[in-house]
This record gives structure tokens, sequence and C-alpha cells, in this order.
């Protein structure tokens, strides 16, 4: 199987492919935003008071507070890590 692998705390995702993961996921932007992560509690950002392109500026700053791993398959997309669903994305 073919895929390509992508570190996104090297290489954080702007604010057109946050949208475009987001509306893969049937989500908004920020729900990308892991908010059980050390680096979200560490920087306590107030999520209510951004708009799209202030939680694009957050996630470059910050990658460490987007939800890991993505897996991207087409028009699909898994947030986080579940075996089970990962499989089932992947046909396995």
């Amino acid at each position: 199987m073919e895929f390509c692998e992508r570190d996104l705390l090297a290489d954080p995702p702007g604010l057109a492919e946050l949208r475009r993961l987001a509306k893969m996921a049937g989500v908004g932007v920020r729900d990308l935003v892991n908010t059980k992560s050390q680096a979200y509690r560490k920087i306590k950002p107030d999520l209510d008071n951004l708009d799209e392109k202030g939680l694009a500026d957050l996630i470059q700053k910050n990658p460490r507070i987007m939800v890991r791993p993505l897996l991207v398959k087409k028009t699909k997309i898994e947030r986080g890590f579940s075996e089970a669903k990962y499989q089932a994305l992947l046909g396995s």
C-alpha cells in the first residue's frame, strides 16, 4: 500500500488545509485542537475568542495542540489513534 507520511510537528497545516481537514472530518477547525493534550493545558488558549485564522496561527506556533495522528484517505479522515477505525478506513 502506498502512503505519504507527514510530520505535523515539523510541518503544521495552514488555515486552508485545516479547513479542508475539518470539512473532511465533519467538524469545525476548533475540533482539530486536542484540548486534553499537555501542550494545550500548558498554554491554556482561549479558544472561544479565536476565529479560524486565530486557531490556524495557534496551531502553527504550537503544533502539539493539534489532534494527532491524522489518517487521510481520499475524502475520508480519522483523527487520533484507533486501530479498528484505521483498519476500516484502509479496508484491511
